[in-house]
């Protein structure tokens, strides 16, 4: 059941980022289909036996929203980013972001102490490259089937 809601908030969520970028309103739905099975499919590689690290279960994630993205657009003759950018943001690792900034804050603050200073250096660091790092690798996953050739007709 936490899956499918899972699938659900994402699927709102990139509806939602889909109509900033004014595709054709028929298309939303597909943008929010696309993005919940991005979605569902890093929180079932993260949660279910698996338990994939979030940079690898990122990856994949990208990667099933690349091939979503590259069929839809075959089929209804548009970019595949129109599909795959509103699919992506949902994914985006806030809590990564968030804890960079607060870390750097706390870091750079007047109060902190000398123990406490390097402390907040290391989280800073760490949260920093995570967030970057699983960017790059929905970038990666979501750009792999761009690369592989399509079958000749």
């Amino acid at each position: 059941m936490l899956l499918l809601e899972d699938g659900f908030f994402a699927c709102l969520a990139a509806i939602g980022f889909g109509s900033i970028s004014n595709p054709p309103r028929t298309l939303l739905p597909w943008c929010g289909l696309v993005g919940a099975a991005g979605h569902m499919t890093r929180t079932c590689l993260m949660q279910c036996p698996l338990h994939l690290h979030i940079c690898i279960a990122g990856l994949l994630a990208g990667y099933v929203i690349g091939v979503l993205s590259q069929m839809l657009a075959h089929r209804h003759h548009c970019p595949s980013e129109i599909f795959s950018f509103p699919a992506l943001l949902p994914m985006i690792p806030g809590m990564y972001a968030y804890g960079t900034v607060q870390a750097l804050i706390s870091y750079l603050s007047k109060h902190a102490h000398q123990q406490d200073a390097s402390y907040y250096l290391d989280v800073c660091f760490y949260n920093g490259t995570m967030t970057i790092l699983i960017i790059l690798l929905l970038v990666v996953g979501t750009s792999l089937p761009k690369l592989f050739p399509k079958k000749p007709q």
